[in-house]
């Protein structure tokens, strides 16, 4: 299984300060989950959007983070 993903390509990123700026982020928006404060992080530090169907998540940073989407307001092009 792991050889298969491997294959993808996918790659891990860990760019510098990530943990740090995922922790300020989780303190500033009341945000329990880690892996929710990780990838907002991983969006700003990266500067794409990030696309998300947490509703709870988006409704919390939309106003201060304007890269963060809501799947539900997705339109194909």
């Amino acid at each position: 299984m792991f050889k298969a993903f491997h294959l993808l390509g996918v790659k891990l990123l860990y760019p510098d300060n990530l943990h740090e700026r995922a922790w300020e982020l989780a303190k500033r928006f009341n945000r329990p989950q880690a892996y929710d404060s990780h990838y907002l992080a991983l969006a700003e530090i990266l500067g794409l959007e990030l696309w998300t169907a947490d509703k709870r998540l988006y409704n919390t940073v939309e106003s201060d983070l304007p890269r963060v989407k809501w799947l539900g307001n997705y339109r194909p092009t």
